[in-house]
């Protein structure tokens, strides 16, 4: 599954890993799981005025014909339990929390927030790695890379 970075990246630049990851969803490679979270966090994070500034072809019928070619697409979670929270970025927590409702074991995200969950240097990496041991947290040149890699 993916973070909402991961989908506005792929939105601005569809080439780009982002894109990349979008398209493994699209063409069977992947299996995507949403929710109205990350709908409404997409939606609200893509209109920003100064994003639209910066990429004019973010427009709102671009975003509203892409969450629907995603929700066509992903599997929806209805119900997403609050069973892990994260404090220096809440929303972040979602992903987390969206990922074990959906019994997936990999979010492929940029935010240093989520990534920081794989450092076993730190003790809340450690703790998080020790609770949920079969979650992973990668880029998406990492998942991409995996995804590429050949089969031993």
């Amino acid at each position: 599954m993916y973070d909402c970075n991961v989908y506005l990246q792929a939105l601005i630049n569809p080439d780009g890993p982002a894109g990349r990851c979008v398209e493994a969803a699209r063409s069977g490679e992947a299996l995507l799981y949403w929710s109205a979270f990350v709908a409404e966090e997409l939606r609200r994070t893509a209109s920003r005025p100064w994003l639209t500034a910066k990429f004019r072809h973010l427009t709102s019928d671009r975003l509203d014909d892409y969450v629907l070619n995603i929700e066509r697409i992903a599997r929806i979670v209805e119900s997403v339990p609050a069973v892990f929270t994260l404090d220096r970025d809440p929303d972040d927590a979602h992903y987390v929390n969206l990922a074990l409702a959906a019994e997936a074991t990999l979010i492929v995200s940029r935010d240093n927030d989520l990534l920081s969950l794989m450092d076993d240097a730190t003790a809340e990496g450690r703790a998080f790695r020790a609770r949920f041991p079969g979650m992973r947290v990668l880029t998406p040149p990492g998942f991409i890379a995996e995804l590429t890699a050949p089969l031993r």
